[in-house]
């Protein structure tokens, strides 16, 4: 796997965001760059893992999950999904 270093430019956050975003970065000891660069591996990795694991896996063995529990978690990610695809 080749890995190349690039430039990504976000438009469209807005001051207040991007002033929360460097507030944010700042609490942690990081540039705004770093924060969002972490950010993304973050996502990858959590996504990479979605798709690697099994739920039971990923809420591991000695934890059972609640029917309703359960039910929540979807409602939140159809939320989401939804919110993010309305864009």
């Amino acid at each position: 796997m080749s890995t190349t270093a690039g430039i990504l430019e976000v438009r469209g956050l807005g001051k207040q965001k991007m002033s929360e975003l460097a507030a944010q970065a700042s609490r942690l000891g990081m540039t705004p760059g770093q924060y969002v660069k972490n950010l993304v591996e973050e996502n990858l990795a959590i996504a990479r893992e979605a798709r690697t694991k099994t739920f039971a896996e990923i809420m591991g063995t000695s934890r059972e999950v609640d029917e309703s529990e359960l039910d929540q978690l979807v409602k939140k990610a159809k939320a989401r999904y939804h919110r993010r695809t309305k864009r």
